[in-house]
């Protein structure tokens, strides 16, 4: 017999929040943190993009809060502006049968209007950790009532970029505060900083649904003056309704937008340089599938939720494997189809290399020819008329 949410003794509000939303039934990795979560103790948990982390922790941490209290209560950390949004959106979905709400708190805004609307007295704060730790500090807010704290995407926010406000954060809150850490990549060295931070906490791997779908990982070799007009053959070839573009400089994204638009391939662009509007218009164009590409920086490639990513693209490699692992996850959520493809210059194969190796990931070189994609292989033994290609097939895998 298969777990319910009814299961876990969550509130009727929760409950019918829930049926509302349409979600019935658990994911593995909320089938195992619900429980341990709800039960009071220190958390790692480590569970594939696209599984249903934030759920996993909202629900049995929504569950505990004091409806009657008018304190914040519940402290979450994401390390972008729009994973703040979205978690926020998920929260308040939550707390609406509740008469509670949930606030963001990011920086590059006005933080006169952020401390204007605390005034509504929010249950829970979602915050980047930079912005939370400047109202601390200047005593425009109070977390000595606050029962738990999740650091989302941890492998990111314990980083040297994040990891002194999200200490500075932690050592603000009451010694009983239950901590909970989330990301789909946790290596030994994150668990061993988190554990600075939250004693004797239980440590869960967990693992993707299962269906049998499956994200197929692929490679094309192209010459770096080339790689925009093989992204635009393959983002025709593979013509999906959403795809991704993940590119490491901020002056190539809007390069890339602009080819790309010459050729009457609608796409819109996202950066960190982008004003707050202008991402969120971006976001929301590419969710309603009002333009079908994505040309983003790693701003997107960490917790943003959209819905039906059927393709993601590294025009540029990742910068270590776990990059590449939350770069790649925007597709295949929850267990759905998906197409990962880098484009890559031949002297830069070795990074690849290296990826699968430390992922166990399989990747297969593939080739564009005759409007279809094929393994160099293929074409060799059709004859296609095309000139052979220089390099030789690779296929990268970890046994």
């Amino acid at each position: 017999m298969s777990t319910t949410f009814t299961d876990y003794s969550l509130s009727a509000p929760l409950l019918e929040a829930l049926r509302e939303l349409k979600i019935e039934r658990p994911t593995p990795v909320q089938e195992e943190a619900i429980p341990l979560i709800q039960s009071g103790r220190n958390a790692f948990v480590e569970s594939p993009t696209g599984t249903g982390k934030t759920l996993a922790y909202l629900l049995p941490l929504l569950n505990h809060l004091d409806r009657e209290s008018k304190e914040i209560q519940l402290l979450v950390l994401a390390p972008t502006h729009e994973l703040v949004m979205q978690i926020t959106k998920v929260a308040d979905l939550l707390l609406v049968k509740s008469n509670q709400t949930a606030q963001a708190i990011i920086g590059g805004v006005d933080v006169k209007r952020q401390l204007e609307r605390l005034k509504s007295r929010p249950t829970v704060v979602v915050a980047t950790p930079g912005r939370l730790l400047e109202l601390l500090e200047s005593r425009k807010l109070k977390v000595h009532q606050v029962k738990a704290i999740v650091v989302d995407e941890a492998d990111r926010l314990l980083d040297a970029g994040f990891l002194r406000p999200v200490q500075e954060v932690v050592k603000r809150l009451m010694r009983d505060t239950q901590r909970v850490f989330f990301s789909a990549t946790m290596s030994e060295e994150v668990i061993q900083l988190a554990s600075s931070m939250a004693s004797e906490a239980a440590v869960i791997r967990a693992v993707a649904p299962g269906n049998g779908m499956g994200v197929a990982h692929m490679y094309l070799v192209s010459e770096p003056r080339k790689k925009v007009d093989t992204l635009r053959r393959l983002l025709r070839l593979v013509n999906v309704k959403k795809s991704m573009v993940f590119v490491n400089q901020i002056d190539k994204v809007e390069e890339i937008v602009s080819k790309l638009e010459y050729h009457h391939l609608p796409c819109r662009l996202l950066h960190r340089d982008t004003s707050k509007e202008e991402r969120a218009r971006s976001l929301q164009l590419f969710r309603e599938g009002r333009i079908s590409v994505l040309i983003t920086t790693d701003v997107a490639a960490r917790g943003i939720d959209v819905a039906d990513v059927e393709c993601v693209v590294h025009f540029d490699p990742a910068s270590d494997a776990d990059s590449y692992v939350h770069r790649s996850g925007r597709t295949g959520r929850m267990g759905k189809a998906g197409l990962v493809f880098s484009i890559v210059a031949a002297q830069e194969l070795f990074i690849l290399r290296k990826f699968s190796k430390q992922t166990g990931i399989s990747l297969a070189e593939k080739i564009m020819t005759h409007g279809q994609l094929l393994d160099p292989q293929e074409r060799k033994d059709k004859s296609a008329p095309a000139k052979r290609p220089v390099h030789k097939k690779r296929r990268f895998e970890t046994k």
